[in-house]
Formats: C-alpha cells, sequence, structure tokens
C-alpha cells in the first residue's frame, strides 16, 4: 500500500519549553512491555510493544535529579501502555463493537476504580491490569494525589466510551463540542495528577480547587491532543475517523486540508500563549508547589512531541480494525520561539473563553495572600 501522507510534514512548533534531562526512557519502556506482557495485553512481538511508550512517560516527565520516586515513575509508565492499548482496543476487539458490550466494558472498568480490593473475577486483561493499576495507586503515601489519578482515570474512560460511540456514529460535532470531547478522551485528567506524585511534593486542597488550577489541567492536554490530532490525521483518515481538521472542514465547507491544519495550528498557538500567561502568573504569585506544577506539567506538550517523532504509532500506524500497517510521509518539527499568530483575545468558543477571563482577573486582581517561597 502507497504512504499515507500525513496533514502536514513539517509542524511549526511553538513550545518555549526547553528540553531536560529525564528519567532513562528504554528501561521504563521495557519494564512497561513487560507488564503488559505479563497481563496478556499484548504479546513481545506485537505492534502495541514496539511503540515506545516508555519514551512519552519519561520525555512528559523530565527530572534533573533523582527526587522523583522511582516506583512512581513505573506506574506513570505503565498507565501511558494501558490507555494506548485501550484507545485500540475499543476498535481492535470484536467483543467490544456493539455499543451494548462497550458500555458493559466501562461499567466494570469503572466499578474496578471503586474497589482496590479483591481482584475481579473477569479474565479480560483490561480489567486485570487495571485493577493492577488501581491496586498500585491505593499503595501510595500520597492517597490524596492518588484519588485524583482515579478520578482523572475515570473520567479519560468515560470520555473513551463517548468519544467511541461519537466516532461510529459518524456525526460531526461542532468545534466547541469537538473541544469539550477531545478533553475528556486525551488522557490529560489522569496524567497531569501524577506530577506531584512523582515530585515528590503536594497541592493543598485549595491549590488543587484554584480556578487556574483547574484552567491548565484541562488547557495544557487539549494543547498536546490538538498536536496530535494535527500529526496522526493520516492515522485517523486510514481507519475512517475523524479528527479537529475534520471538524474544521465541516464547519468550512470546501475547505482544503491545508487550511484547516493551519487554522489548528492557530488556535494550538493561541492555547499555548495562554498556558504560558497562566504559568508565569503562577510562578509569580502563587506558592512553591502550586508554581512547580504549573511549570511541570508544560512538559506534556513539548515531551508528547518527542515521542511523536520516534513512535511507530504514528510513524508506521496501525489500522485497529484489520491490523494493517501503513508508511506515514515522515514529518519534522520546526521549533518556533513564537506563536504563529498575536491575537491576544479568547476564541469565540465557549468551551474555553472562560479560561481567559480567568486569568484577566487573576492579573486585575489583588496579590494573593501567600506569594512564592524559596524551596
Amino acid at each position: 500500500m502507497p504512504p499515507l501522507s500525513p496533514a502536514i510534514e513539517k509542524f511549526p512548533f511553538y513550545c518555549p519549553i526547553p528540553p531536560t534531562p529525564h528519567p532513562p526512557a528504554d528501561t521504563l519502556d521495557r519494564e512497561s512491555v513487560r507488564w503488559m506482557v505479563d497481563h496478556g495485553i499484548c504479546t513481545p512481538e506485537s505492534w502495541l510493544a514496539q511503540i515506545n511508550s516508555g519514551h512519552v512517560a519519561a520525555t512528559m516527565v523530565p527530572q534533573a535529579d533523582t527526587r522523583h520516586p522511582a516506583q512512581n515513575m513505573g506506574l506513570f509508565s505503565d498507565f501511558c501502555y494501558w490507555a494506548y492499548a485501550w484507545d485500540d482496543a475499543r476498535d481492535a476487539r470484536l467483543d467490544l463493537r456493539p455499543p451494548g458490550a462497550l458500555t458493559s466494558h466501562c461499567q466494570r472498568l469503572d466499578r474496578i476504580l471503586d474497589h482496590p480490593g479483591p481482584a475481579p473475577h473477569e479474565k479480560d486483561p483490561y480489567c486485570q491490569s487495571l485493577w493492577d493499576l488501581r491496586r498500585r495507586l491505593a499503595d501510595l503515601d500520597d492517597i490524596d494525589q492518588a484519588l485524583r489519578v482515579t478520578e482523572g482515570m475515570r473520567r479519560f474512560i468515560h470520555g473513551g466510551h463517548h468519544w467511541t460511540r461519537t466516532q461510529r456514529s459518524r456525526t460531526i460535532p461542532t468545534l466547541n463540542d469537538y473541544l469539550l470531547m477531545r478533553s475528556d478522551d486525551c488522557a490529560g485528567s489522569w496524567m497531569v495528577p501524577f506530577y506531584p506524585l512523582i515530585g515528590g511534593y503536594r497541592l493543598t486542597p485549595e491549590e488543587a480547587a484554584d480556578p487556574l488550577t483547574l484552567i491548565v489541567t484541562d488547557l495544557v492536554p487539549l494543547i498536546g491532543a490538538l498536536d496530535n490530532d494535527v500529526i496522526s490525521h493520516h492515522r485517523e483518515a486510514a481507519i475512517g475517523e475523524f479528527n479537529v481538521l475534520d471538524v474544521l472542514r465541516n464547519e468550512n465547507e470546501g475547505y482544503p486540508l491545508t487550511d484547516a491544519v493551519a487554522d489548528a495550528i492557530i488556535l494550538r498557538d493561541r492555547l499555548m500563549t495562554l498556558y504560558v500567561r497562566i504559568r508565569d502568573h503562577l510562578a509569580r504569585t502563587a506558592g512553591p508547589h502550586l508554581a512547580r506544577f504549573a511549570h511541570d506539567i508544560g512538559y506534556i506538550i513539548r515531551g508528547h512531541m518527542e515521542w511523536a517523532l520516534e513512535t511507530s504509532r504514528y510513524r508506521i500506524p496501525q489500522d485497529a480494525k484489520t491490523g494493517e500497517l501503513h508508511d506515514a510521509t515522515p514529518f519534522s518539527v520546526e521549533w518556533r520561539d513564537h506563536p504563529g499568530g498575536d491575537n491576544p483575545q479568547p476564541p469565540a468558543l465557549p468551551a474555553i473563553t472562560w479560561w481567559w477571563d480567568h486569568i484577566e482577573s487573576a492579573e486585575a486582581g489583588p496579590p494573593r495572600s501567600e506569594g512564592p517561597i524559596s524551596p
């Protein structure tokens, strides 16, 4: 089969986040693949075992020292592999294709998140492996953060369920509705709470509930999701699925793919600019843990792209329904220091417009009662 051309061959990537040292990616990957094989998710020779998800875990959570608990990094890497595997399984497994079967499966996963006690009686490898992840979360010292990961995983599973059913209905949503749906499906809801766990610090309940914390918790993964949409459009097109590029073309009749790519990049650049604005505001005004959290989660964006440039998940994508592999035209990244546009106003999208309102209010308001403290 001839190569599938990606939506873009050179991504003008605005990401003012410098590279830093990170945990040993090959070790993480090897141990997570062994974990998947042990739970029956895949075989050592399978395509899934070759996509280097341990690398995305490492590059998303860089470290300059050895303070990060190693067991938490391994848990994070296993979660990454589980999420990618389950994403494909919803299409690859014939038993999950009927709507009722997928709903029942997601309900069982939901119940496992509720009860980390006895192992589930189901022999389904995704149930058994999710139970193992949930059990290991329950053993962590920081129960509050572990529960945030659990609730984030629940949101991801519900979002994946909704995403799959929407894709199968072939009902292309509006851009506003798509952003809401993509925010639930992109895995950021469980990734973000891992940062304090791995970093060895805690957010207070007040910090965790701060509107700006809640905004960056959704904002950062959404940027990564839009990046993923652009570079993996060829992968979705191969299996008849849509992403943000198709949504933009649907809203603009006759739109060529190149224009949809340009608009998607403008949108992600506006979101990236907003993230930098919130991050820098918290660096000036928040306590050290919240300031660090807002800074570190930006590596979701950079780490995802570094991994995307190497992984066979996008370089040689597999059709989850048929198992067929496709060669994609190579793409690269043009790292940029400035966004592709200077519009400071929020887009007319109710799902996210309010994010700008909160940072404007925070910048105009009185200083926080507790400013930054030296670690």
